[in-house]
């Protein structure tokens, strides 16, 4: 016989918090990257092992190898932290000073705050893509990777191509071309030979592609100058 008051209410299940587990995850992920960076930078990346960027991050190699599956997707991590310069994952394109309102006096101070943008950004990245290039012949992955990067790059300057508007660019330009005169223009490549193969400072050179840009790309009622 079972009585009245043995019948009992299921307690509620407590609901799994992962809070703590995703931001410990996070934090080793951090630390992975910001121990990877300065050992690529200062070794080179044949130079540099899994191993080290493990006793430098204070993690095992496993979970390197469980997070980024080789050191090439660490370098590739490391990259596309570089380039937005955090760990939020916003894109770079939704970063950057727009370029849709030219008009007037505005022209040359939306290309005064992208060329600060785009000298942050290349400050931040431009190693990295050195260590990138000079691993490049002996590493398949990094061809990849190189590949990858020029797609996102090219991509992101035809949106900034597309918000100028066609009708902005100089005479006998084309919408594509523009896009491969921004791209070329604004790829870490050309940052690192001016500044760090040449005698030009970052100052000089985010005035240099601030002057550039407009002047490669707009139509010249459209210059200030």
């Amino acid at each position: 016989m079972v009585s009245i008051g043995s019948a009992s209410t299921p307690r509620p299940r407590r609901k799994y918090d992962n809070r703590r587990r995703r931001a410990d995850a996070e934090a080793r992920q951090r630390r992975i990257v910001d121990a990877a960076v300065a050992l690529f930078i200062e070794r080179g990346f044949g130079a540099t092992s899994i191993d080290q960027i493990a006793a430098t991050a204070d993690v095992s190699p496993q979970s390197i190898y469980a997070t980024y599956g080789s050191k090439a997707g660490v370098l590739s991590a490391a990259i596309e932290v570089a380039l937005v310069g955090d760990h939020d994952g916003i894109a770079v394109v939704d970063r950057a000073p727009g370029l849709a309102d030219i008009s007037g006096d505005l022209c040359t101070a939306r290309f005064a705050d992208y060329a600060k943008f785009i000298r942050a950004l290349n400050e931040r990245v431009a190693p990295l893509i050195r260590v990138m290039e000079q691993a490049t012949s002996s590493e398949p992955a990094l061809k990849e990777l190189r590949s990858r990067l020029r797609d996102i790059q090219k991509a992101d300057c035809r949106q900034w191509i597309d918000q100028l508007g066609a009708e902005s660019l100089r005479p006998g330009l084309a919408t594509e071309h523009a896009v491969d005169v921004m791209s070329m223009i604004n790829t870490p490549y050309v940052y690192s030979l001016l500044t760090v193969d040449g005698d030009l400072t970052a100052d000089e050179y985010e005035q240099w592609l601030a002057h550039a840009l407009p002047h490669l790309l707009l139509k010249p009622e459209l210059l200030s100058d």
